[in-house]
């Protein structure tokens, strides 16, 4: 894969112990006499390139057209800035660079600078080209290979494979740097260090290829921990099992007002009171006049979150009920992100609206959440509330038992679960201009894998009396049951279902 990430010398200390020896660099420098290969590719605007591909240089391939359709679907970069990282054959940089885009192009490879150079210098694409890269071992300030620049797009992709002992017998240093994720941390850790800190704009968009056979990436839950937003843009599929994933990262709601108060009455019904733009959120640790469906009170814990986030300013195409639910996922997700992985399948989602967490051996509410809409001539106000019991004691003056956050990780704080809810919800609702918006398949798949899931935990679940079955969740967000005699029907989220394992 186009892939790089620090010197030669850094590959001996980029894990906890050495990939490569001496004897893999004098192999590499035997490797080095074999001719250039010609590679002929088509990019997404028809244009052909002929690139003389030098040897230990990732010429172009699936990847870098999955990459490629998603600069150019992302429309004239108009002279803003853009960084590709381990930019190995050059085809990408000049690309983005034909699409309008001020480039700066960088690589550990020496050889994939002169060649990114070389392809640049043929095309007439005025693009810069530097040494250098991402290291797990600082190899120069940052400033070396970006030039001290901040950039509206970032992009690279990510080395993926794990390395093992076939490997670093046959190639060197400089060409397992296409291919390996060598770092401990890993390199997906180390670029949103970067992007959130270093070297992308508050506006600013990364884009990234990962792979599948890294089953230890979790890039969602990464970017979420992070307070990144991400979405997959597209996918590629293979006969061996493998998926590509090309996905887009981005700070939320990056216009929006974020605020946190003390204490307020009802976050849902100031954030409805106010003019704000859609993403914008209030969030407070007591709540005095909270509410939730049906108008029942909200029960404030020794520790609470309550927040409320405006989703939209007109009317959607999203039913409210089934918003509802897809914000449970959302804020599902956002917790998750903040656990260790043992922990994942401790949390579930009730339908509707209700959040489930495992403990003491048995499913308790942690969270509830609440859609509200107001209408004003031709605009509509989307609000949704989201609350969380953090820490606490068992509470008998209510009709289910209460769990809370505490029991997994006493180390989430509120600061946390704000910028992962915030991220989580981004991903789901924010309209990003320059990329595509959420597959409705894709996420009608999701929420439908989740209520099964619920269903399968609980187990006997009732309705008005009757044992049913799920069928599915529908687009408008009701639920599709069947009883007894197999016909289904339909109920909506104002209807309530009894459980086996939870009441």
């Amino acid at each position: 894969m186009n892939k790089s990430f620090g010197t030669i010398r850094n590959m001996f200390t980029m894990s906890e112990t050495p990939i490569f020896g001496i004897e893999n660099i004098e192999n590499e420098i035997r490797m080095l006499n074999r001719d250039s290969i010609l590679h002929e590719w088509k990019s997404p605007t028809g244009e052909v390139f002929q690139i003389n591909v030098p040897p230990t240089v990732y010429p172009p391939r699936e990847d870098t057209d999955l990459m490629a359709k998603a600069i150019v679907n992302l429309g004239p970069g108009k002279g803003r800035k853009c960084l590709e990282i381990g930019c190995g054959s050059g085809v990408l940089s000049v690309l983005a660079s034909r699409q309008g885009w001020k480039v700066t192009a960088c690589d550990i490879n020496p050889f994939a600078v002169a060649c990114t150079k070389g392809v640049a210098e043929e095309n007439f694409s005025d693009i810069i080209v530097n040494e250098g890269g991402p290291s797990p071992k600082v190899d120069g300030d940052v400033s070396q290979w970006t030039n001290g620049n901040k950039f509206d797009l970032v992009f690279w992709n990510l080395p993926y494979l794990k390395p093992n002992q076939s490997m670093t017998e046959t190639l060197g240093p400089l060409e397992e740097a296409a291919l390996l994720d060598t770092d401990v941390d890993g390199l997906f850790e180390r670029a949103l260090n970067l992007i959130r800190d270093k070297i992308m704009t508050e506006s600013g968009i990364a884009l990234f290829v990962v792979s599948s056979q890294n089953s230890k990436l979790k890039p969602k839950n990464r970017c979420y921990s992070h307070g990144f937003a991400t979405r997959v843009i597209s996918k590629l599929s293979f006969d061996d099992g493998e998926e590509l994933r090309l996905i887009a990262v981005w700070k939320p709601f990056n216009n929006a007002k974020k605020l946190f108060v003390e204490q307020l009455s009802s976050t849902n019904t100031v954030m409805l009171d106010s003019e704000h733009p859609a993403g914008s959120s209030i969030c407070t640790p007591k709540q005095t006049s909270g509410h939730g469906r049906r108008g029942r009170t909200w029960i404030d814990t020794t520790k609470s979150f309550a927040g409320s986030w405006k989703l939209f300013d007109s009317s959607t195409q999203m039913e409210p009920g089934f918003i509802q639910i897809l914000a449970g996922i959302c804020v599902k997700d956002a917790i998750s992100s903040l656990l260790d992985e043992h922990d994942f399948e401790k949390i579930l989602l009730k339908w509707p609206n209700d959040l489930l967490i495992h403990e003491s051996g048995g499913w308790k509410k942690v969270c509830g959440i609440l859609v509200e809409s107001r209408t004003s001539g031709d605009n509509t106000s989307l609000v949704l509330g989201i609350g969380i019991n953090l820490s606490g004691s068992k509470n008998s003056d209510h009709d289910f038992e209460m769990g809370f956050l505490d029991s997994f990780s006493k180390q989430i704080t509120f600061e946390d679960l704000t910028s992962a809810i915030d991220a989580s919800l981004a991903s789901y609702f924010e309209n990003k201009h320059t990329i595509s918006n959420l597959n409705k398949k894709d996420t009608l798949e999701r929420v439908n894998d989740e209520v099964k899931n619920t269903f399968t935990t609980l187990r006997k679940p009732f309705y008005r009396n009757i044992e049913v079955g799920f069928k599915s969740i529908l687009s408008n967000g009701k639920m599709e049951l069947f009883g007894s005699d197999g016909e289904p029907f339909t109920i909506d989220d104002g209807e309530s279902l009894e459980w086996g394992n939870f009441s």
